[in-house]
């Protein structure tokens, strides 16, 4: 019986620090070296409603339906903050998880949102403004 307790104890030490580190949110290191360069599609569970380029220096631009817009993005406390230029003063918040084929989201604004979204790897080179009309 001590035996097993003994494994049960070992195992609960060993899987801990494990399934900490797989939830700890991403670092700006972390989320740069898994969007740097690349060009990335976010939806919901309802689909892709808007893709961004994240560009060397922590610049992005944005595109959806309604705007395309260039922006830069920061850690702020154990979140990812999104700053765009037609919006000076704002900051969209995210709180970030690598799940190994995509990058899971969450919300950290005033509003509480219950879904999360996915950023996945999508069109190849950067998103481009020039001619946008939006929808």
């Amino acid at each position: 019986m001590r035996r097993l307790v003994a494994l049960a104890l070992a195992a609960a030490a060993f899987a801990g620090p494990v399934l900490a580190t797989v939830d700890a949110p991403l670092t700006a290191e972390g989320f740069d070296a898994l969007t740097r360069g690349k060009t990335m599609d976010t939806a919901t569970a309802a689909g892709i409603y808007g893709i961004e380029s994240f560009l060397p220096g922590r610049k992005v631009i944005w595109r959806d339906a309604e705007r395309c817009v260039r922006g830069s993005w920061a850690q702020v406390e154990d979140k990812i903050c999104f700053f765009y230029e037609d919006k000076p003063g704002d900051q969209v918040c995210w709180t970030y998880y690598d799940r190994g084929d995509h990058i899971e989201g969450w919300y950290a604004g005033p509003e509480p949102v219950s879904d999360p979204i996915s950023l996945t790897p999508g069109a190849s080179g950067p998103v481009n403004c020039d001619g946008y009309l939006g929808a």
